[in-house]
């Protein structure tokens, strides 16, 4: 077997490895942690808008985004500079878990211009069962 077969068959089996990895993540969460409400909000509101959480202490949490709107991102703020601390384009739900206080920022943007729609959040923490 050549040389760039073997490095286009380890490529693939990253990438397998990498899918494996997110699923077993969030299947792990989801069995083992309950998920404890922090702030769950829905909203009618027309135009991009952006909904901003208060300061969440230091823990792991699931961040659901969705609605009638498209969700155009999902960022992580430090509290005291307003800084991107990460940024995930395309997604409405995803686990993060910090170290630090930090703040959650859900862009949305209406799914025809001049339209009103929903926009929810949900951000739960994560506690073991």
């Amino acid at each position: 077997m050549g040389f760039f077969k073997k490095l286009i068959l380890g490529f693939f089996v990253l990438i397998v490895l990498g899918i494996v990895a997110a699923f077993g993540m969030q299947y792990y969460y989801e069995t083992f942690y309950e998920k404890v409400p922090v702030e769950v909000k829905s909203d009618t509101v027309s135009g991009d808008v952006f909904y901003l959480s208060h300061i969440l202490e230091p823990g792991k949490y699931k961040i659901e985004a969705g609605g009638t709107g498209v969700v155009k991102g999902i960022k992580i703020l430090d509290p005291d500079t307003n800084e991107v601390v990460s940024s995930y384009e395309d997604t409405s739900s995803m686990i993060y878990g910090s170290s630090k206080p930090f703040v959650v920022r859900v862009d949305y943007a209406p799914p025809n211009p001049d339209e009103s729609y929903t926009a929810k959040v949900g951000i739960y923490r994560l506690v073991k069962k």
